[in-house]
C-alpha cells in the first residue's frame, strides 16, 4: 500500500506542475492551454508509473515506453505550431509541452529529489518566460517592427518592395506561406517583417498598398 499512496502522489504533483505550466499559457491565449499541459503532465507521469510497474512484474528496458513519449508529444507540439501557421509563438508552445512531459516523467520515476527538481524548475522557468516576453516586446516596440500579410501577383514582387521602400520601409525579413493559382494569375502570400520611421504612419501605408491593383489581400497582424 505504501508504493500505490507514493505513485498517486506522484499523480497528483505532476498535475499541480502541468496546471502551473499551462495556467500561464491560458492566460496568454496560447494554442495549448490549462488542461493541455494537466493533461500532458499527468499522461508522462503515469506513463512512467506503468514502466515501473511492468519492469519489476516482467522485467524489460526500463526507457523503451518512456521513450515513445517523447516522439508522442512532439506531434502534438507540431500541431500547435500547424495551428499558428508557423509563427514563433507556436514554437514556445510546442517547447513548453515538451518542458511539461519530461517533468511528468521525472515525476513519474519517483523521489523526493525528483519532486523538488520538479517544482524548482516550474517556478524558475515561469518568471523567466515572463520577462523575456515583457523585453522582447518592449525591444520590438521601441524598432517599431511591424507585421503585414500580404497576397499579390507574382510578376510585381520587385515593384511591391520598392513601393515599400518609397515610404521608407526597412523589410527585415519575409516568410514564405505560400504560392497558389487565382484564376490565371500566379500569386503569393507572404508575412513581411519591417521597420518604419517614426515619421511614417502605417495606416498611410496600408491605404495606399490596397488601391494598388496586383496587390489582392493585405492584413496587418
Amino acid at each position: 500500500m505504501g508504493l500505490l499512496y507514493e505513485q498517486i502522489l506522484r499523480v497528483i504533483a505532476s498535475a499541480l506542475v502541468g496546471a502551473f505550466i499551462g495556467y500561464e499559457r491560458e492566460i496568454k491565449n496560447k494554442p495549448a492551454g490549462f488542461f493541455t499541459f494537466t493533461l500532458v503532465c499527468m499522461g508522462s507521469c503515469l506513463i512512467a508509473i506503468l514502466q515501473e510497474n511492468l519492469t519489476k512484474t516482467s522485467g524489460g528496458e526500463p526507457a523503451r515506453i518512456i521513450a515513445q513519449v517523447v516522439s508522442g508529444v512532439g506531434f502534438l507540439g507540431a500541431g500547435t505550431i500547424l495551428h499558428n501557421r508557423g509563427n514563433v509563438v507556436g514554437i514556445s508552445t510546442a517547447a513548453m509541452l515538451w518542458l511539461a512531459a519530461g517533468l511528468g516523467l521525472l515525476i513519474g520515476t519517483g523521489g523526493y529529489n525528483n519532486y523538488i527538481i520538479a517544482f524548482t524548475t516550474v517556478v524558475i522557468i515561469l518568471p523567466v518566460t515572463m520577462i523575456t516576453r515583457r523585453l522582447s516586446n518592449k525591444l520590438t516596440k521601441t524598432r517599431k517592427i511591424q507585421r503585414l500579410r500580404i497576397v499579390f501577383e507574382d510578376n510585381f514582387e520587385k515593384d511591391l518592395f520598392d513601393s515599400l521602400a518609397s515610404f521608407g520601409v526597412t523589410v527585415k525579413k519575409y516568410v514564405l506561406l505560400n504560392k497558389y493559382f487565382q484564376g490565371d494569375i500566379h500569386v503569393k502570400e507572404l508575412i513581411l517583417y519591417f521597420s518604419l520611421p517614426k515619421t511614417k504612419n502605417l495606416d498611410e501605408i496600408l491605404n495606399y498598398l490596397s488601391d494598388v491593383d496586383y496587390i489582392h489581400e493585405i492584413e496587418q497582424l
